[in-house]
């Protein structure tokens, strides 16, 4: 009987002394993530442009979002992104299936090295550099126009409307993605090796086995892929604030930077906060989908 009292106060304390390590986590992720969302959703109904006291103004903010024409605007640029983004998966999955078919497996790891160096490089280093690359004036592509005799041809690149937004694409070419190839080889490498030996003995060609076997066994992964490319297709607006501030005009803002600037330029803040509520739930609207079609598919 003692022996088990022991035991279960041995126990309690082993669980105080887990809760009394987490505890600083859990604080810390209670004040820098839950307060300032739960903060954001609480302003999203007041008018509030950081000094004088916020005004409750109900459902203003969300009414005016829907009669603005420049949100609008901005959400027609996001689906273009977004759209072309999901294409631009296709260079990922593809080098995913030629790392796993080197029969050289020094020769793969050597690739698979080189794949990862670009991931010690700041995000924010590599959009500078493609906006040096970009310069009207000095920039990488003008003066490779110029050594071939090409003046004419000369651009401003991120100034001209009509090339603004494929610029923007174009940051990142191949647009191979270290990540998503290192998930995607992660897949097929954990299938089971008789599979690909029974394909290769009924003679199965390149070409159908990645359209009817590799495709297929790494539909997982690229649904993983595909949400973390939802989520940041609606939210993210790094490259279009640092590359071209949402310009030429509004032919590249999107709807984050949009509310980036109606709460650090207009003061603004209430009507921001409505802004991130609403790229928020279509965020988690989309996320839930896209689970609900994984789980479908599974069963």
């Amino acid at each position: 009987m003692q022996a088990r009292q022991k035991k279960k106060k041995y126990s309690t304390r082993t669980i105080l002394i887990g809760y009394a390590f987490i505890l600083p986590a859990l604080g810390f992720n209670l004040l820098f993530d839950w307060y300032p969302m739960l903060d954001g959703m609480v302003m999203s109904f007041f008018r509030w442009d950081g000094f004088r006291t916020a005004t409750f103004v109900g459902l203003h903010n969300f009414v005016q979002i829907f009669q603005d024409d420049v949100f609008w605007t901005s959400v027609k640029n996001m689906m273009f992104f977004f759209v072309a983004g999901i294409i631009l998966m296709a260079p990922s999955i593809i080098s995913s299936v030629v790392l796993f078919r080197m029969r050289n497996k020094r020769l793969q790891y050597f690739y698979r090295v080189l794949l990862c160096i670009p991931m010690v490089i700041p995000f924010m280093v590599i959009i500078l550099i493609w906006q040096f690359m970009y310069n009207p004036q000095y920039g990488f592509f003008n003066q490779l126009l110029t050594s071939f005799g090409l003046v004419d041809y000369l651009q401003t690149w991120l100034g001209d409307p009509k090339l603004a937004k494929w610029c923007i694409l174009f940051v990142g070419f191949p647009w191979v993605s270290t990540n998503s190839v290192l998930i995607y080889l992660g897949g097929l490498q954990s299938v089971d090796n008789a599979i690909w030996e029974a394909a290769s003995i009924d003679g199965v060609t390149s070409l159908k086995r990645f359209f009817y076997m590799e495709l297929p066994l790494i539909k997982g992964q690229f649904k993983l892929n595909l949400i973390g490319a939802l989520v940041g297709g609606v939210t993210g607006y790094t490259m279009q604030m640092v590359l071209t501030k949402g310009g030429p005009g509004f032919e590249t803002l999107v709807p984050g930077l949009y509310m980036y600037n109606k709460a650090f330029t207009a003061k603004q803040y209430g009507y921001a906060a409505a802004v991130g509520l609403v790229l928020f739930a279509v965020s988690l609207i989309l996320t839930l989908l896209t689970l609900k079609l994984v789980r479908s598919d599974d069963q």
